[in-house]
């Protein structure tokens, strides 16, 4: 199967038309697609379809046992609200508003070559994850009031967005017939939009006594890159164990073109890395048509630039989260695969801490996830899945606002989908390769008895 240049195009603007979206595990998205989300994001250890194999190890791609294109994304349905009190001088004043975020999207792209019976090419367009409020003016609450509680103009409408993408090429490697080695570069843009500013600083250019924040909303994609590595070892033919690295993603200096009160041009900066992600994961089947996975994962957010920055040196504070996802997957027929997966991570934000804060409430701590997959012909299964992160909340006072308490409050709904697409057989290239069976019971037959089977998509 080859795939052609309007394809290919498709692919990449299908992947790009991601506008802002709410989840977990800090900034990341746990899973991509119906099919990878819904094993509860566990795939360290064993791919399930071609996103969930380059998502988080490299070297899961060396035991999907097919050649696949799997194109899978999220509709995404937040709801946050922040709650403020302020004791000023007419007695106590609070308010609770919700933000007018609407319904986001979020796009995956795996595509697995298995080229011969060593080697395994891949390549991985994803939305990351990023984040989105829109609260509007309130009056009623202190922190949206026209004119903050402290008479400097640290009120609503506050307005933020984040979203992150990445390209990671992937080769892997089958060292023995046990062990996979799995390498590659990574690609990020990162779309960020802020109003206020907060980082800005207010000024009073004016001379009026009122304090007004900059906007951040003026920019163009911000790039950045690392890498990844990782490997997958077979202990028996039912059970793997994996480990999967991402270093940090380096960017460019963040430039925001802004102006003060009198409208003077001026241009904001920011510096910002995403964190070093550790995966540990293993998988078991106890029998033929059972899957059962489990991944740990370290977000080493307390590291890095902007994010994990302390609060007096104008960063987020964040520190560092694990997150635990369990997956489990059964064949009920020849052509109906039932999943089901839970999410726990610690949560990045210790306290509000900083009206920045209020503009990234990724605060959402335990997600479910169901799924089924049904195999339409030999060669194309489909994936739907429903997704739930419970209700969370954070509270504590704001450094920009002394005496004001803020409350913040996350939930998240998701649908999720996957079309996947196997091409090639098992091994496309080497003559001397012999192909795999084509058929949904045995993926893998091409590589010999060690290889372990894939269940089917």
């Amino acid at each position: 199967m080859r795939i052609g240049l309007r394809v290919w195009v498709g692919v990449i603007l299908t992947a790009f038309a991601s506008p802002t979206i709410a989840n977990a595990q800090g900034l990341y998205l746990p899973g991509g697609g119906a099919a990878h989300l819904s094993m509860g994001g566990a795939s360290t250890a064993t791919p399930v379809d071609a996103i969930g194999a380059l998502y988080w190890n490299p070297a899961a791609i060396g035991r999907l046992g097919r050649s696949e294109v799997a194109v899978g994304g999220a509709f995404l349905f937040p709801n946050f609200h922040v709650d403020s009190t302020f004791p000023g001088p007419g007695g106590l004043k609070s308010g609770s508003t919700r933000s007018d975020s609407g319904v986001g999207l979020s796009s995956n792209i795996g595509i697995v070559d298995q080229y011969d019976d060593r080697w395994t090419f891949g390549l991985a367009l994803n939305t990351l994850g990023g984040g989105s409020v829109n609260f509007p003016g309130d009056p009623s609450n202190p922190i949206l009031s026209p004119i903050g509680p402290l008479g400097n103009n640290v009120g609503g409408p506050i307005a933020a967005s984040l979203t992150m993408f990445q390209l990671a090429p992937t080769v892997a490697y089958k060292i023995t017939d046990r062990l996979v080695f799995g390498f590659g570069p990574t690609v990020s843009i990162a779309l960020a939009s802020f109003d206020p500013a907060y980082f800005g600083g207010a000024d009073d250019a004016n001379g009026d006594g009122l304090g007004t924040f900059p906007t951040g909303s003026h920019s163009y994609p911000f790039w950045g890159g690392g890498f990844r590595a990782g490997l997958v070892y077979s202990i028996t033919d039912e059970l793997d164990v994996g480990f999967g690295y991402t270093s940090p993603q380096w960017f460019e200096r963040w430039a925001f073109n802004s102006r003060n009160e009198l409208g003077v041009p001026k241009t904001l900066y920011l510096t910002a890395t995403l964190p070093a992600i550790y995966s540990w994961g293993i998988s078991y089947r106890p029998t033929k048509k059972l899957l059962l996975s489990a991944d740990m994962r370290y977000f080493d957010y307390k590291s890095t630039d902007l994010f994990g920055t302390p609060l007096k040196d104008g960063g987020l504070g964040w520190r560092g989260v694990f997150a635990l996802g369990l997956g489990s997957r059964y064949q009920l027929t020849d052509r109906v695969a039932l999943s089901a997966g839970y999410i726990y991570n610690d949560n990045p934000i210790p306290s509000v801490g900083t009206l920045f804060n209020v503009q990234a409430p990724v605060i959402t701590q335990n997600t479910i996830a169901v799924g089924g997959t049904v195999t339409l012909t030999d060669a194309i299964s489909a994936s739907l899945g429903y997704a739930y992160g419970f209700h969370n909340s954070i509270s504590g006072p704001i450094r920009e606002a002394t005496g004001v308490g803020t409350k913040l409050s996350a939930e998240v709904q998701l649908i999720t989908f996957t079309l996947q697409i196997k091409f090639g057989g098992g091994c496309n290239r080497k003559p001397t390769c012999a192909p795999a069976d084509p058929t949904p019971a045995n993926v893998a037959a091409s590589t010999g008895p060690q290889q372990l089977p894939s269940l089917p998509q």
